[in-house]
């Protein structure tokens, strides 16, 4: 039987918050809000968190995770996420397992849903494409055509340079209206990356060769680096402006 797993990566050492992923949020660890959706989620079978930090090993079982401790040379600030999630999927079929799809599930997007992970896998299921990213709609005063960037002279000027963004009002087309911005723009959330094993231990990647977004919107996806993201965090948690599907009432 082929295995969905679901991965969340927590190294002990973090550079903004000291111990952040086991940094209590509502009065629950970090890690544990991807480790409860993780195990709620139906389409994942197995559970794991890959962490070089008997600590947070701890927390993790804990909560019902599996965990794999890892290497060092993964748990540099260099290393990138991908060699540790090579390293648990060579360790689980070591072990006899069969890997088919994975969820990168990263403990600094905490309210991710299971609604989410469902409606991924559903995504990577029925589509043509082999991973899929969530994303969100990037709001309209950051559309591409609006930034700018200075230049070494200390002038702004268009991040883009087509003909049809101009700064000259004699010439052609200029973006002045939000109405009249062209096409719609997403930014990666982090929230989830679910994606097949062959994209991982062939092409090294979360990607694929075709990549489905999942666009997910709203407030809720905070991504916490700092302690002011805990705290709009709890804002967030304390009006009840969130409903997380994985966590008992």
């Amino acid at each position: 039987m082929l295995e969905n797993i679901g991965i969340i990566p927590a190294r002990g050492g973090s550079k903004g918050v000291k111990l952040k992923n086991l940094r209590l949020l509502n009065n629950i660890p970090l890690i544990a809000y991807g480790i409860l959706c993780s195990i709620k989620s139906p389409s994942i079978t197995i559970t794991i968190v890959s962490t070089d930090s008997e600590k947070i090993a701890e927390v993790a079982k804990s909560y019902g995770a599996e965990v794999i401790m890892r290497p060092p040379e993964f748990s540099t600030d260099e290393a990138p996420t991908e060699l540790a999630m090579k390293h648990v999927v060579s360790t689980l079929e070591d072990r006899g397992k069969r890997i088919g799809n994975i969820a990168l599930l990263q403990c600094t997007c905490p309210f991710r849903l299971v609604a989410d992970v469902e409606n991924g896998f559903d995504l990577l299921g029925t589509g043509n494409g082999d991973a899929v990213m969530s994303v969100s709609s990037v709001p309209d005063h950051f559309h591409p055509y609006w930034i700018k960037k200075i230049t070494p002279e200390g002038y702004l000027t268009s991040l883009y340079h087509e003909n049809d963004i101009s700064h000259n009002i004699l010439e052609t087309k200029r973006y002045w209206r939000r109405q009249d911005l062209p096409g719609k723009y997403y930014w990666k959330n982090g929230a989830l990356y679910i994606f097949s094993r062959e994209s991982l231990m062939k092409y090294g990647h979360r990607y694929g060769t075709k990549c489905s977004p999942l666009v997910i919107e709203g407030e809720r996806l905070v991504n916490i680096d700092s302690v002011e993201d805990f705290t709009i965090a709890e804002k967030l948690i304390s009006e009840k402006n969130i409903i997380l599907d994985f966590l008992d009432e």
